[in-house]
């Protein structure tokens, strides 16, 4: 059995063990940090705690992969082709994904993305980032792409770079491209260069209180998380201390392009809507593989200070809203009898990872080891949430600040907690002269992305 490390941060606490066992081959190896020696790690760690044991190879020879991430691919090469495991297994290291989910620090030009079709529009730029600074700003069109040689349209970078990593760069400090894009009928050519960006969980504009709109004396309590955390708590206190001072319980959390985090802060936001829930009322449940059933846990309410107690709730979500976030809706669905998905079905990840880390050496396994239920045993949402929880679909208005009661999702979220029902068809925003949900949108992530590409896809 290899050393190592493993901690459960999790995405959520404290628990430890240590990863190894079968797969056929290997052993010690004179240096602690060699390629080998974390291939044999990967490999023992994925055969002893994945969640799927029955989808990996009955052995596997580690020595014929390059590299540890091509090994972990192929163990889950079966888990993926089932929709089970898309790449959420990977392999990182101890300090990039720590300086993302502890602090909120990446490397990048501080913008985020989406592909509509061949055009791409800038759908947030991050306070204090080198985006926002150069005025880039949500609704934006990026044109063209400067790197190094002349500026390219993005149409013709996208057949042969359908992510745009190549066009964007490494994740590393320094790197410089030139951005032209089109704002308000002007054209802008701006040169940015990537440094460490911090993220604000909740933006400026995140936390609002609204009112339905045709009885104004209804309060509605509006939030925007972008991420899932250890940052995100302190605004989200101060966000449900506003509106608990204000006696609010009809409410909007705007999730449309978080991809997950922390599980701990899932829990946490739970608690916030925990007013009245009493010590033996379950938030969530975590169920790992029937050998490791001993690490199942239940996280209960824990109510707060600044708890509410929510008589509705509409999610905001699209594609991009995965894993920590969908355990939100899941989980409060049970409940809340007025919930409801607003905006686009989810990605469908109700797995999460564990990390595990090898004695002495930087390497971080997350691996896909539990998966998450609510109080009624309810998860494999595998194909998304919009067939679990009452749905409307709205378009992401990018004319509008996500706030705005008159930007399309955020519209359609009002209306379906002043009605209990949909808003009536055929006003839908137009893109690129087409009804938004008929183009392809995508929220793009690099083949080889960061710990924050994960969790915030379309990051740059």
């Amino acid at each position: 059995m290899l050393p190592c490390r493993f901690t459960l941060l999790l995405i959520a606490g404290a628990l430890t063990a240590c990863g190894g066992g079968s797969g056929g081959g290997g052993g010690m190896v004179p240096s602690p940090c060699s390629v080998s020696t974390e291939k044999n790690f990967v490999r023992d760690a994925t055969y002893e705690w994945y969640l799927f044991p029955d989808l990996l190879p009955a052995q596997v020879n580690a020595s014929q992969f390059a590299t540890t991430q091509e090994l972990l691919d192929f163990m889950t090469a079966e888990a993926r082709a089932q929709g089970k495991d898309r790449h959420f297994s990977y392999v990182t290291t101890q300090a990039e994904d720590s300086s993302f989910l502890q602090e909120g620090e990446f490397i990048g030009f501080g913008f985020r993305v989406r592909i509509d079709g061949n055009r791409v529009y800038f759908m947030e730029a991050f306070e204090s980032s080198p985006a926002s600074e150069a005025g880039i700003s949500r609704g934006a069109e990026l044109l063209a792409i400067d790197s190094g040689s002349g500026f390219v349209g993005v149409a013709n970078i996208l057949p042969s770079d359908p992510n745009l990593s190549n066009a964007f760069g490494p994740a590393e400090e320094g790197v410089v491209r030139g951005f032209r894009y089109s704002t308000g009928g002007i054209v802008i050519d701006r040169s940015l260069t990537k440094r460490v960006v911090t993220i604000q969980p909740i933006p400026d504009d995140g936390v609002a209180v609204l009112t339905l709109p045709s009885n104004p004396a209804v309060k509605v309590g509006y939030v925007n998380l972008r991420t899932y955390i250890t940052t995100a708590n302190a605004p989200l206190r101060n966000a449900f201390d506003q509106f608990s001072a204000q006696e609010i319980d009809h409410f909007i959390v705007d999730l449309r392009y978080n991809g997950g985090g922390l599980i701990s802060v899932s829990e946490f936001l739970g608690d916030l809507f925990g007013q009245g829930r009493r010590a033996d009322d379950v938030y969530s449940n975590l169920r790992f593989r029937s050998s490791k059933s001993a690490e199942d846990r239940t996280h209960f309410f824990e109510p707060q200070p600044e708890s509410v107690g929510p008589v509705a709730i509409a999610f905001i979500g699209t594609g991009a809203t995965a894993s920590a976030s969908e355990m939100t809706m899941n989980s409060m669905k049970s409940w809340v009898t007025a919930a409801s998905l607003i905006g686009a079905n989810t990605y469908g990840k109700p797995v999460g990872q564990s990390p595990f880390d090898l004695t002495g050496c930087e390497t971080r396994l997350r691996l896909v080891t539990f998966r998450s239920t609510n109080r009624d045993e309810e998860g494999d949402y595998y194909d998304g949430l919009a067939g679990t929880l009452p749905f409307c679909g709205a378009a992401d208005d990018l004319d509008h600040p996500m706030n705005d009661p008159m930007e399309a999702s955020t519209a359609a979220a009002l209306y379906w907690l002043q009605t209990g029902s949909c808003p009536p068809t055929g006003a839908a925003p137009l893109v690129a002269g087409k009804p938004a949900a008929a183009i392809d949108t995508r929220y793009p992530v690099p083949d080889q992305p960061t710990p924050a590409q994960i969790h915030l896809p379309g990051l740059y």
